[in-house]
């Protein structure tokens, strides 16, 4: 927040995602965080995760092969990507999920910012902490629902690395 105070809805978005994390990958597994370890060699992972905004600008097309390559058979990933009908220039949801093609299998996700705004304009929750309250609770019985996952700031997507 431009008041130094941290801002309440990236920390929900945070925790939210915090929380999957710890559900998907066992405690002790080796996570590529995309975007972070661009550049990661050698074995590979048994998971991967995408962080809001890590995937914007990148090429789809581009990151399949080598994301496939690096994750072991089964490994969990999530990926969270902004919606392109916000203005960023991040893949869509359908289209990551196309150009990772057959190499992962997709079940599920939830959406993020579907009743409340994206991180950055947040002040008026000091002012209005039940409105805040509400909201978020109203998201949480929604962000999951097949038809809304796609409508929020961003798309959480939940898939698996295909094979054996």
């Amino acid at each position: 927040m431009a008041d130094g105070r941290p801002d309440p809805v990236a920390l929900l978005f945070r925790y939210l995602l915090d929380e999957r994390r710890r559900t998907l990958f066992p405690r002790g597994a080796r996570v590529l965080e995309i975007g972070v370890d661009a550049d990661a060699t050698g074995g590979t992972f048994d998971g991967a995760w995408a962080d809001p905004g890590a995937l914007d600008g990148m090429e789809p097309r581009r990151l399949a092969p080598w994301l496939a390559g690096a994750l072991r058979p089964g490994a969990p990933l999530l990926l969270c990507v902004r919606n392109p009908r916000r203005g960023a220039a991040s893949p869509s949801p359908r289209d990551l999920r196309e150009a990772l093609g057959a190499a992962f299998s997709w079940h599920g996700g939830f959406a993020l910012g579907l009743l409340l705004p994206a991180s950055g304009g947040c002040g008026w929750v000091a002012q209005r902490p039940q409105v805040f309250g509400l909201l978020a609770a109203g998201e949480g019985l929604l962000r999951r629902w097949p038809v809304l996952r796609g409508l929020g700031a961003f798309a959480a997507l939940e898939g698996t690395r295909a094979g054996r």
